[in-house]
């Protein structure tokens, strides 16, 4: 049993290990998501407004 407690954390250490390199590797990223997922928004005009672009 202590042998198979053993073997589960080493396995659980070596899970973690990797995912945290995966982490780093993703995180350092030159193409970072979160500085491409910058958006800018443009308001919308107002319906009074169309209907006058319309009628001019």
């Amino acid at each position: 049993m202590l042998k198979g407690l053993i073997v589960c954390f080493a396995v659980l250490f070596a899970q973690l290990a990797v995912l945290h390199v995966i982490d780093a590797r993703i995180y350092n990223s030159p193409q970072d998501a979160r500085q491409t997922a910058v958006t800018s928004v443009t308001p919308h005009k107002d319906e009074k407004e169309d209907e006058e672009e319309v009628q001019s």
